[in-house]
Formats: structure tokens, sequence, C-alpha cells
């Protein structure tokens, strides 16, 4: 048997079988924890040809065989662990076994100095909060009573992406359990922040005055947003496409403000000290003079919205 189809066939295998079980739920396999090892292929096919040279061909076969799992049982250990973050769960299931119990857990990703940072934020039925700043670059203190939380990282040019997803796995979920699912959330002053936040009901309230965003996009369902921002960059967008939604942004009176209205059923607006124009659009008074400014586009059926100048 030709020790090349040996590595391969293995190889194959390995794949598979972490596909298959982080597409079940059943590990979290995080990628770009092993994509450094990427020259592991060139070692086993070196390992391959140096030890087909031997004079005993029965040890050839066992031995190539035994050297790539080795290999492969690090690379797969080193892929179930967060690539440069780290997490820690702690049960408190001090409960009678008909009472559902909260686990808590603390997510973190350390500032290793990056500019711009891409935030994305996913929950079926989930609560986020952003209470404080960090000299972390991320980190989330969790209680929930469903869902398994998984904080994974990656790069794509100058741009860091950091995803927070609640995977609900194999339990039912409804849209009024969102209050067992709380996330509290600090992040770091110095990037500049694209923040996307998706989630099929629960709320988000999200206090960042103090932080420089370039852009705030909200997918939601039956859920409700509350953001103030702050004039920390010269333009922000804000981007909201929503269902049965109750939507509250506050923005700094000396910021221009433009509010763009694209298919959208209200039943209840408030757009104060806001001037209605030729084109549907609202705007404040100062919007072309202001050296700082927010634009804000709605699309969707949305049951209260509210823009309120601070």
């Amino acid at each position: 048997m030709k020790t090349g189809k040996i590595v391969w066939g293995m190889f194959l295998i390995f794949l598979g079988l972490v596909f298959l079980l982080d597409n079940l739920d059943i590990i979290n396999f995080y990628w770009g924890s092993v994509w450094r090892f990427w020259p592991v292929v060139f070692i086993l096919i070196g390992v391959n040809l140096l030890i087909s040279r031997l004079e005993n061909k029965k040890l050839v076969a066992p031995l190539v065989a035994i050297i790539t799992f080795l290999v492969l049982g690090v690379v797969g250990y080193k892929g179930l662990q967060p690539s440069e973050s780290s997490w820690i769960i702690i049960n408190n299931d001090d409960n009678d076994n008909d009472t559902l119990a909260y686990n808590k857990a603390y997510f973190i990703e350390p500032y290793q100095g990056s500019e711009r940072v891409e935030l994305n934020l996913f929950g079926a039925a989930a609560s986020f909060r952003l209470a404080d700043s960090t000299t972390n670059l991320f980190e989330a203190d969790v209680n929930q009573r469903f869902g398994k939380y998984t904080l994974k990282k990656s790069k794509s040019d100058s741009l860091e992406v950091l995803n927070f997803k609640m995977r609900d796995g194999k339990q039912n979920i409804h849209l009024d359990d969102w209050d067992d699912n709380k996330s509290t959330i600090r992040l770091n002053l110095v990037p500049i922040w694209d923040i996307n936040l998706e989630m099929g009901a629960g709320e988000g309230i999200f206090d960042l005055t103090p932080y420089k965003v370039n852009s705030l996009k909200f997918e939601g369902g039956a859920a409700s947003l509350q953001a103030k921002l702050g004039n920390r960059l010269p333009l922000t967008n804000v981007s909201v496409e929503a269902g049965a939604a109750s939507i509250r942004i506050e923005v700094p009176t000396d910021s221009g403000c433009r509010i763009e209205l694209r298919d959208v059923v209200i039943s209840s607006n408030n757009f104060t000290d806001f001037i209605k124009k030729s084109d549907g659009s609202y705007e404040t008074s100062n919007y072309s003079t202001a050296k700082n400014k927010i634009n804000i586009n709605f699309e969707g059926a949305i049951s209260s919205f509210e823009v309120i100048r601070y």
C-alpha cells in the first residue's frame, strides 16, 4: 500500500469528522486556532518520503499511520481552543431538577493594537447590553438558561472581525425567553467600531457615546433597540431592518442628523426638532453645516420609532 494514501485518507477523515461534529453542535471547532498549522501537511509528506525508504517495509504503513494520527490529534486539540480568546463557564445548578438553572460565562478577547474592528452579535432570543469600556478588545459576561455562546475571531486585511453568537443547539426557544439570556458587553475605546446586531427577539441597549462608531446595524424581529450615539467620528451610519420592533436612538444636538425611511410602517414616531424634506426624509437644521453627521436608515414595520436629540 502506498503510504501517501494513508496520509491523505486519514486527513480527509479528520476534516469530515470535524465538519460533521461542528455542524451538529457536538463540538465548537475554531478554525482560526489551527490555520497557522497548515505547514504540517508538508511535514507529513516529508515524513512519508523518509519512512517509505526504510528497508523493513512491514513497519512503514504502521509508522506513517501513527505519526499522522498524532499530528492530527494535536491539530484537533488546538482547534477546540478559542484563538487567542478565553472563556469560562460556571454552572450554578443548585436548584431542584424541575427548575432551570442559570449558567454564567465570561468571554475575553485581548487587545493587540487593532485600529478597526467589526463586531457581530447574534442571538435568537437574547439581551445585549453595552455596559462599560475595557483595556481588552472585548469582554462579555453572560447569564443564560439555554443556548451556548461562542466567540470567534478572524481577520480580513486590516479589519479584525469578532463574532459573538448564541447557538441554541437542539433546544426549543420561544420569543418570550429572551430575558433568560443576558449578555453584558465591554469594548475597547481605541479602535473604530462597526457593530452589527441581529436577533429574533430580545433587546439591545447600547451607550456608544465614548466609542468611535463608524456604523451600527440592527436586524430584528420582535425586538427593541436603545442606542445612544456620540460624536467621536465625522460620520456615523445607522441602519435598522426590523419587524415588530421598538426603536429609540439618541443623537448629540451638535451633530447633524438625517433620517431616511424605506418601505416603513410605523405605528408611532417622534422626530422632534427634525424638518421633513420634500423627498420624505427628515433632517436637523444644522445637518449641512455640522462638523459631525449621523445618517439613519430604516426599513421594515416598526411599532415605535424615536430619534431624540440630547
